[in-house]
């Protein structure tokens, strides 16, 4: 009887610190929502309708909302840097979520005006804003 009780202990302790280990901050729960939105967007413009314009404006506010959020967050590789080249490294995220944030604008407008071949072209642009951004500012996993 003590030795599941134990075991059990252990395995809950073991679950608890795993679960901590890997917690999401608030900038990484921002881009998972980004990244969710964005993904669903994309598929749903590949054979936009009408119709569906309200959904796709909730999708793109969904981003321009998280991008927002996201914007006074600091990157866990800065936490990495050299105290004299954090401020640099934060500095350049921000007006790179501020430069995503004016694309997302840009893909705003072209969904309210029904332009979905402009909407297209501004998801391929955000998809390589987003690769880059990641490139500069996400820890490689």
């Amino acid at each position: 009887m003590i030795k599941i009780r134990a075991t059990t202990l252990f395995s809950l302790f073991t679950l608890i610190g795993f679960s901590i280990s890997h917690a999401d901050t608030q900038l990484e729960g921002s881009m998972k929502q980004i990244s969710k939105a964005f993904k669903q967007l994309s598929l749903d413009l590949k054979q936009p309708a009408d119709a569906n314009k309200s959904d796709y404006l909730a999708l793109a506010n969904t981003i321009k909302t998280q991008a927002l959020a996201s914007r006074p967050l600091v990157p866990k590789k800065a936490a990495a840097l050299p105290a004299d080249q954090q401020a640099t490294m934060v500095a350049a995220y921000q007006k790179s979520m501020d430069d995503f944030s004016a694309a997302v604008d840009v893909l705003i407008q072209d969904l309210q005006a029904g332009k979905w071949d402009d909407a297209n072209k501004q998801i391929a642009v955000l998809k390589q804003d987003e690769t880059d951004g990641h490139k500069q500012f996400r820890v490689k996993q």
